[in-house]
């Protein structure tokens, strides 16, 4: 049976870009929000209709389903299937996210990843992001760093320290026979 790792953290914390270097097989999530700019559909997300969301939900075909800033993000059984099939596998999901996965499949570690608030600020601005949209998804910060206590591992991933934090996720996956 394959491994994933599900991991989580804050909005501009550094999931997206530390794990698409560690690992190519990544279990892509749909959402109902517009792609932001650079983003391509089926490699960052699977941009859907909240119709189409509706109607996955309808057949009963989620495996993972969370509301986050007014938008659906999900992931359905086919995409995780297709994925699990391929070998160790990745996933990038909130707390609620995580904790129906593990209920799913239960061959997962789960890793939460962290910045300081500030750091994650000055990243999503530098990514783009407009202010509103950093202060609507940064509001929910503290309540995700408290939850990393229910995590198999968390890391935090200082400033200009990439490598390093990289380095630190691949020994873990060592060590979990990934």
């Amino acid at each position: 049976m394959n491994k994933l790792i599900v991991v989580s953290g804050h909005s501009g914390g550094g999931k997206t870009s530390l794990m698409r270097q560690i690992m190519k097989n990544e279990v892509v999530s749909f959402t109902t929000r517009k792609p932001r700019q650079g983003e391509i559909d089926g490699v960052d997300y699977k941009f859907i209709s909240v119709e189409k969301f509706k109607e996955l939900k309808e057949k009963g075909k989620l495996i993972e389903q969370v509301e986050y800033s007014g938008n659906y993000y999900g992931i359905d059984q086919e995409e995780f299937e297709n994925k699990m099939s391929l070998g160790n596998a990745f996933v990038i999901v909130d707390y609620h996210g995580m904790q129906q996965i593990k209920k799913f499949y239960s061959n997962c570690v789960t890793l939460f990843l962290y910045t300081p608030y500030d750091q994650a600020y000055n990243q999503m601005i530098q990514r783009g992001d407009t202010l509103d949209k950093v202060e609507q998804r940064l509001s929910t910060y503290h309540q995700e760093i408290c939850n990393r206590k229910n995590y198999d591992y968390v890391i935090r991933n200082n400033y200009n320290k990439f490598r390093i934090t990289k380095e630190l996720i691949e020994k873990i996956l060592e060590s979990e026979n990934f």
